[in-house]
């Protein structure tokens, strides 16, 4: 993809009319200077998500908040480059393709678009060859398995014919097609420089799409016996399978409407159920979830039902989903697990129970929690206090990887109160210097005024500045009022805190004039009250230098938000490469905003 340079991201930014492209999505009523509707980012009954097009968007139910490009980017699952082509399509401005790029960018796009178009040009081969008069048997298969064919046509599904170079023919049959159809993965050779053959043969052919819905591989099942059963297009330029999910693009839309994903094992698994009217599915690709596959889920919703067969190899399946879904978990994300009885898969329990009786199943997924019982019940005695204190010891290392620290704390109170064990037992924790031993687990951040041990003086360097900003909110409710824009904006790393500051700024909202405290009903639990006397004794600012304080904490918690986010898509960028140019832009954008955020702090430090 293109570097776009910062003067068209400007010019997009300001010809692209933020109320007009969120009002593609979402419902606006004007209130005030404000535009109001329901987050298109969680469920929610009661208007949160507010629009200012001069500002950005902000929603105070899920802290979503950004600019017109980050709307773009999180509403449909796209990256940094996409958004930018959207908007510029959106706003009538040209894009630079042409002009001032690099010569082999281009030989490489180029490429890169002849793979898709042949691509889509088997697709239709394959299906054209499941309507013709050797696709009989086919088509009887699919017919057998329940499949409409609507849905057929619908899915694309397609047949692979018999015969050693069917589709190789299809394209001349000699060595340039040959070579092209091999770079994506549908001609084979036994060895370098044998004669090639087609990858799939007599087999029903599965196309599988990326999120823009272009054609960038195959799934292929016999329909008799023989191995393997299953083949996929192997890895190339277009097709990972563990970074795509069978069926996302077609469902992408109904699972933001629904608040919810199901996730299954199998092509057949997935059309089955959206045969019966049981959606939105997607599909792993005969491979175990990963965490590219729940960062394309957490992209488009909240709340995944991993749905996987009653077998050991679906138990081991749910389990690596579980230990994923643990990794870096941040509070108001779900996930649930439906395991099917007697080894079956969700296109028998479907066929055989309809719709109304896999939802009731669906209904009676297990929790995160109830799934850790389940998997150490079954090798643990929990009757018996040994059985138990194995239990919480074995799932302490995989809790540690949630993120959200309250999150965190919660799942460990909620195993304690379903094995039995009083609270104060499941804050103990084995000391790293020491087997055997044990102490208190490390306080929360919130606890009782007159208990909260008074903070020493720290260095600018140590000092923990989004709960300085709290504390400095909390005294003074006027910043709201005053600053509320760049509070909206912020990103805060702590999850509590930005908690707490969603709600203050909500209430904010509500007041006709600055109120000079907070009332307690600002404070939506017991938790986020006691929160706030911890902010607020750990804390002291002068009240001559509130606003000097203020101004600094801001700039330095905007500046933490870039810093981490550049450096997350840099880890990104070493893991997995970027071969579309676009996180390398991102990364470009955030580290020239840094360079502007530091500017106007060292002319604000001068001036005063």
């Amino acid at each position: 993809m293109p570097r776009y340079p910062d003067s068209l991201i400007d010019l997009i930014r300001e010809r692209a009319d933020l109320l007009e492209v969120v009002g593609r999505r979402v419902t606006l009523k004007k209130q005030g200077t404000a535009w109001l509707g329901l987050c298109p980012f969680h469920n929610e009954k009661t208007p949160s998500f507010s629009v200012r097009p001069d500002k950005g968007y902000k929603c105070f139910g899920c802290g979503e908040g950004g600019d017109v490009f980050s709307f773009v980017m999180k509403s449909k699952g796209v990256g940094f480059n996409e958004a930018i082509e959207e908007l510029a399509a959106f706003t009538g401005i040209p894009l630079p393709r042409d002009a001032g790029e690099d010569p082999e960018l281009l030989r490489r796009n180029e490429a890169r678009q002849q793979m898709l178009d042949l691509m889509a040009a088997a697709r239709s081969f394959y299906q054209e060859e499941l309507q013709a008069p050797g696709g009989t048997a086919a088509r009887a298969y699919l017919a057998q398995r329940g499949l409409s064919p609507e849905l057929i046509r619908q899915e694309g599904v397609g047949f692979a014919p018999a015969g050693w170079n069917r589709l190789l023919e299809r394209f001349g049959g000699g060595a340039a097609a040959a070579e092209q159809l091999e770079a994506i993965g549908l001609v084979t050779r036994k060895a370098p420089g044998e004669r090639p053959y087609d990858r799939f043969r007599e087999r029903i052919i599965f196309p599988i799409h990326d999120l823009k819905g272009r054609c960038v591989g195959f799934g292929g099942r016999l329909m008799g016996p023989g191995e393997p059963k299953y083949l996929n297009s192997p890895e190339t330029e277009l097709f990972q399978k563990g970074k795509l999910l069978y069926g996302l693009h077609a469902a992408r839309e109904a699972i933001r409407k629904g608040g919810s994903a199901i996730v299954v094992e199998g092509y057949m698994d997935r059309l089955s159920l959206v045969n019966h009217g049981v959606f939105p599915v997607v599909a792993t690709l005969g491979t175990a979830m990963t965490p590219d596959h729940l960062r394309l889920l957490w992209q488009q919703t909240r709340k995944i039902v991993f749905c996987f067969d009653g077998d050991g190899a679906g138990e081991k399946a749910a389990w690596r989903a579980l230990e994923i879904y643990f990794d870096g978990l941040e509070a108001d994300h779900h996930a649930a697990f439906l395991f099917l009885p007697g080894g079956e898969d969700p296109d028998q329990v479907v066929r055989r129970e309809g719709a109304t009786g896999f939802n009731a199943r669906l209904e009676g997924s297990l929790s995160p929690v109830e799934f850790l019982i389940r998997r150490y019940g079954s090798e643990l005695n929990l009757r018996d206090p040994e059985g138990r204190a194995a239990l919480m010891h074995r799932v302490r290392p995989l809790l540690a990887k949630v993120r959200d620290p309250l999150l965190r704390e919660l799942y460990i109170e909620t195993l304690g109160q379903r094995l039995h064990i009083p609270l104060p037992l499941t804050q103990k924790t084995r000391r790293p210097d020491g087997p055997g031993r044990v102490e208190e687990a490390r306080p929360p951040l919130a606890v009782p005024f007159h208990r909260r041990p008074v903070r020493r003086a720290q260095t600018p360097s140590q000092r923990d500045h989004e709960q300085a900003l709290l504390a400095l909110v909390l005294r003074q409710p006027r910043f709201v009022k005053e600053r509320e824009e760049e509070l909206s904006r912020l990103q805060l790393e702590n999850a509590q805190l930005s908690r707490l500051l969603t709600e203050l700024i909500e209430w904010g909202q509500q007041f006709a004039e600055t109120p000079e405290s907070w009332p307690e009903a600002c404070f939506s639990t017991p938790e986020q009250a006691r929160l706030a006397a911890g902010i607020l004794t750990a804390e002291e600012v002068s009240p001559l230098q509130a606003d000097e304080e203020f101004a600094g904490c801001l700039v330095s918690v905007h500046l933490k938000a870039l810093r981490r986010e550049r450096l997350g898509l840099m880890r990104r960028i070493d893991l997995e490469g970027d071969h579309d140019h676009s996180l390398m832009t991102r990364c470009h954008a955030l580290k020239l905003e840094e360079r502007r955020v530091l500017e106007r702090k060292v002319l604000r430090d001068g001036a005063g």
